[in-house]
């Protein structure tokens, strides 16, 4: 076994591996598979099969200077995109990490509306009807909560 490891690695030394541009291809060639999958067309079969094969020619490249510049390239034209979606990314572990949280705070407080101005209102629940004052337009009503 620690044969085939030594064997492995002094296969891979000196190769360039996995690099944003390669990873991109990758998942280009997934996206043409499942393509594939839904209009059994045969033309993004091949085009699945020439990117994986790009893709797998650019891990195992001994040159690693050009591949460096070709990925640096590819860095460079598409940095506004990735920053567009890095920035999606943190917002949608926010809005998982809001809705959880209102989801915990409906067990211990009713919601409602104000009846004039529409301000969002919370109340402890279980404290029957109360007299409640709108934070934002002062407007005094009863509520059950």
């Amino acid at each position: 076994m620690n044969d085939f490891r030594y064997r492995m690695a002094k296969f891979f030394n000196g190769r360039t591996g996995v690099d944003a541009l390669g990873r991109t291809v990758t998942w280009v060639a997934l996206i043409l598979m499942l393509l594939t999958m839904i209009t059994h067309s045969s033309i993004p079969y091949l085009l699945a099969m020439v990117c994986l094969i790009y893709s797998i020619w650019r891990m195992l490249s001994k040159n690693y200077q050009k591949r460096y510049y070709e990925n640096a390239k590819f860095l460079e034209k598409t940095a506004g995109i990735r920053r567009h979606f890095s920035g999606l990314q943190y917002k949608f572990r926010g809005f998982v990490a809001r809705t959880k949280e209102n989801y915990r705070l409906r067990k211990i407080y009713a919601y409602f509306k104000c009846p004039s101005c529409k301000q969002k209102l919370r109340a402890p629940k279980g404290r029957g009807k109360i007299q409640v004052t709108c934070s934002k337009c002062h407007t005094v009503f009863i509520k059950k909560v």
